[in-house]
């Protein structure tokens, strides 16, 4: 690699940098403006959610859905299986899909009954394909990157929700082995009580 080629990348890597700080500004800025409760536009800035151009109108059913427990995961736009374009906003409870244009309620999910978390990506879009119950749900035209984060996020909170999370199983193993050494008398209540805090990160 010559060093024109080298400056050609670190230029096109600081250009591509410049580009995602530009529309993480934009979308913070368009999410502050929009008329939601403080608490979701924290909690949709803090998510990094950036494709975003529903306006109050379509967001109204939103601040309803969404329960004082609940904590925006992240959110994104596409197309559903009917041609409408729709918002899919995943909680860490539910997934929450409003649609553009209508004030019906919006469709909630519990993220329990997700079976299947299924993106395909293509060269710009993604596709995401739901197992929800018996049924199953399609969900086109998602920009790449925000579908990415999108699926993950789901499958998380799915398996956080079913129960069936990694982390959480390797949280009590140790919380039980913990307690095995607090019984015999190795720690004290002290020393267990905060290593259980380190554990759960509270």
């Amino acid at each position: 690699m010559g060093l024109f080629d080298l400056f050609s990348k670190k230029q096109k890597n600081a250009n591509q940098s410049f580009l995602a700080e530009q529309r993480g500004q934009q979308a913070i800025a368009k999410i502050n403006k929009l008329a939601l409760p403080e608490r979701l536009k924290k909690q949709m800035i803090d998510a990094g959610v950036f494709d975003i151009w529903f306006n109050d109108e379509d967001l109204a059913p939103l601040a309803a859905a969404i329960k004082d427990e609940e904590i925006i995961q992240y959110a994104a736009i596409g197309i559903n299986e009917h041609s409408e374009n729709v918002m899919l906003v995943c909680s860490n409870r539910n997934l929450i899909i409003l649609k553009k244009k209508r004030s019906d309620e919006p469709q909630i999910i519990d993220l329990k009954q997700v079976k299947s978390v299924i993106l395909k990506n293509q060269l710009m879009y993604g596709e995401l394909s739901l197992i929800v119950g018996n049924r199953s749900l399609d969900i086109n035209s998602i920009n790449k990157v925000p579908a990415e984060i999108l699926a993950d996020n789901i499958k998380k909170w799915s398996k956080i929700a079913q129960g069936k999370d990694d982390d959480f199983d390797q949280q009590v193993e140790q919380i039980k082995k913990l307690k095995e050494l607090l019984d015999q008398g190795i720690l004290t209540e002290e020393e267990f009580q905060a290593k259980k805090k380190q554990i759960l990160k509270i």
